[in-house]
């Protein structure tokens, strides 16, 4: 095992510092209990340390790569869903987000201690702490916000039809990046590679016992002219002549539509 440099240690218990510090925040909401001993084990870890051990980095880096991708709320886990949800928000900066900081140092340093572990064994491998430390803080905090946004798979609102009657559907098609949405009853969005268009289909616990009416349908901001507009597809459908922004669906049929 290849051990520390002197500044290293003392980067290294900094950061421990910082650490417990910022992961006591995460004590206002008891259910981050579990993650607030992961984090002050690695606290002890990098304070304590004196070498590099390969075995116990990547354990850590095993759990860092949960923190980062898995999303359990309760437990605070998922650092990469809350900074995409930051950019989705338009960079509405809150008080609360004080509580991904804790989130940040245990992931960039679970991730570089193996990459120094790594370099612990070429030649003038001390040179790459503070590079290597940079870059993977970088790429953990700028990675979600340049990953490639799209639509969401389910919808967030959807009224489902009772004994076949749907009387009134509201729904709202809002950019996500992952498919939390899997009740019954909701719309699905899946876009066809070939024909670069999205397949919207309301799902129905029942077929549908009367005719319904969408009065308008937008994308963009714009509400859908069905008449004029030839880059929409509708499927088992009416045009409503009286209104060119409506659709009317018979009983008994799905609802689909192509955009």
């Amino acid at each position: 095992m290849a051990e520390l440099s002197a500044r290293e240690k003392w980067f290294n218990r900094l950061f421990a510092v910082l650490l417990a510090l910022f992961t006591l925040t995460l004590l206002l909401n008891i259910f981050t209990l579990p993650t607030v001993l992961l984090f002050m084990v690695f606290a002890f870890f990098l304070w304590f340390g004196k070498k590099y051990h390969l075995f116990v980095n990547i354990i850590f880096l095993l759990f860092a790569l949960g923190v980062y991708f898995i999303s359990i709320p309760p437990i605070a886990w998922g650092l990469f869903r809350s900074l995409k949800e930051l950019r989705l928000s338009g960079f509405n900066f809150q008080l609360n987000q004080i509580f991904l900081i804790p989130l940040v140092i245990f992931v960039s340093l679970s991730v570089r201690n193996v990459i120094g572990n790594i370099f612990a064994y070429f030649t003038n491998s001390r040179k790459v702490f503070f590079i290597s430390l940079f870059m993977v803080f970088v790429t953990v905090v700028s990675y979600p916000f340049l990953d490639k946004i799209r639509l969401r798979h389910r919808t967030e609102n959807v009224n489902t039809a009772v004994g076949g009657d749907l009387s009134n559907v509201y729904t709202r098609q809002s950019p996500t990046f992952l498919d939390r949405y899997t009740m019954a009853g909701d719309f699905t969005a899946d876009f066809d590679s070939l024909s670069k268009k999205y397949i919207y289909h309301l799902r129905l616990d029942e077929p549908l016992s009367k005719d319904i009416q969408f009065t308008k349908v937008e994308a963009d901001d714009k509400k859908i002219n069905f008449i004029t507009d030839s880059w929409v597809k509708c499927l088992n459908c009416q045009k409503n002549i009286l209104n060119p922004y409506g659709l009317i669906f018979p009983s008994g049929k799905n609802i689909d539509f192509i955009i």
